[in-house]
């Protein structure tokens, strides 16, 4: 791979994107706080899809040894019963037109479910606003998935303002400052034999990229496989520790797959010993098999550092690995035709019924 900060195959500028996390965060932290609540919740759930639902998934997995109650992600059309007035409803869209979303918004309303929202406006903000209900903002001109960081520090801060956690911006500023060095390291303009992403991404150039981690790292290889989908069009699949050696490690028997894939194996460097030992052995497992396995380095810092780095470098990974396939990387045309034909769908039913 050769350097490509101009790369004509990157005609939306999803490269310069991800180099622009670091400054993603301080702009995040830069944004009004949430107001103060006068009731504690009993939970707080999120509704939301994609890039909005996994930044509420690393925020629980973050914190979840803190955290004093509940917090579910709700990816669905309904509400679980669980979720009452007594409850708080994080109502997250980057368009503001999630249809999920939206449903959830409704569901809400006639419920009696308090609830405040993060997007860019659209629908779910008219309905926010309509409520009285607080919402925050996230950069424009941007996929989904390229603003993590800013919906990331959006629902920290909304844990934060509810006292479930201590405030974590100052957590956020050491992550930017961490952040920033790592693009330093695996920026564009940096070849191959220089940087680590772009080793990484050649490693899984043409594999089934198969990505394994901790339980209490799931959302961060969710993030990364939802990064080889939508950036380098590729197939991923992701599993955790210590499930996957109950049942997934005896599929790689007779699978036929080895040398075709290519294992990842995250770690943030505060692995408990027993999982450490199941990622040791799942590793030496799979390369008798003929698994290519790729294990990056864990990143040091604060748990927020760490997790910020190691979604980070997915991000850059999936960005080389579009370069490799020759694919730009930010159009989603799979999804924005399946969308065309749901909406169509749903038309033609309304109008027959």
């Amino acid at each position: 791979m050769t350097t490509d900060v101009r790369n004509p195959l990157d005609a939306s500028g999803m490269g310069a994107l991800i180099e622009g996390a670091p400054a993603q965060v301080l702009d995040a932290i830069r944004q009004p706080a949430w107001p103060a609540f006068e009731r504690s919740p009993d939970l707080l759930a999120v509704g939301a899809m994609g890039g909005s639902a996994i930044a509420a998934d690393l925020t629980a997995s973050l914190f979840r040894g803190e955290l004093p109650r509940p917090m579910l992600v709700v990816r669905d059309y309904r509400l679980p019963p669980c979720v009452t007035a007594s409850s708080l409803l994080l109502l997250a869209s980057h368009s503001g037109n999630t249809e999920e979303t939206l449903a959830l918004a409704g569901e809400a309303r006639g419920r009696g479910v308090p609830f405040v929202g993060v997007t860019t406006g659209g629908r779910l903000g008219e309905v926010c606003d309509a409520a009285g209900a607080t919402r925050r903002g996230l950069p424009t001109g941007a996929p989904p998935r390229a603003v993590l960081y800013a919906a990331w520090v959006a629902v920290t801060r909304l844990v934060g303002a509810l006292g479930w956690i201590a405030d974590p911006v100052p957590a956020w500023r050491e992550a930017a400052a961490a952040m920033d060095a790592r693009v330093a390291e695996w920026r564009r303009d940096r070849a191959e034999a220089a940087n680590p992403a772009r080793q990484i991404a050649a490693a899984l150039t043409g594999k089934l990229a198969f990505v394994y981690a901790e339980q209490r790292l799931e959302p961060l290889a969710v993030r990364w496989r939802q990064q080889l989908n939508e950036n380098a069009k590729l197939l991923a699949h992701s599993a955790v520790v210590p499930e996957l050696n109950h049942n997934e490690v005896v599929g790689w028997e007779k699978s036929g797959m080895a040398s075709g894939a290519a294992a990842v194996l995250l770690r943030d460097g505060l692995e408990s010993a027993p999982n450490e030992t199941r990622l040791a052995l799942t590793a030496e497992f799979l390369r008798s098999q003929g698994v290519v396995v790729v294990e990056p380095p864990a990143p040091a810092g604060s748990p927020l550092a760490r997790a910020v780095t190691v979604a980070l470098l997915g991000d850059f990974v999936s960005y080389y690995l579009a370069m490799s396939n020759g694919v730009d990387p930010t159009p989603i045309v799979s999804l924005d035709e399946f969308k065309r034909r749901l909406a169509e769908r749903r038309a033609s039913q309304v109008g027959g019924a």
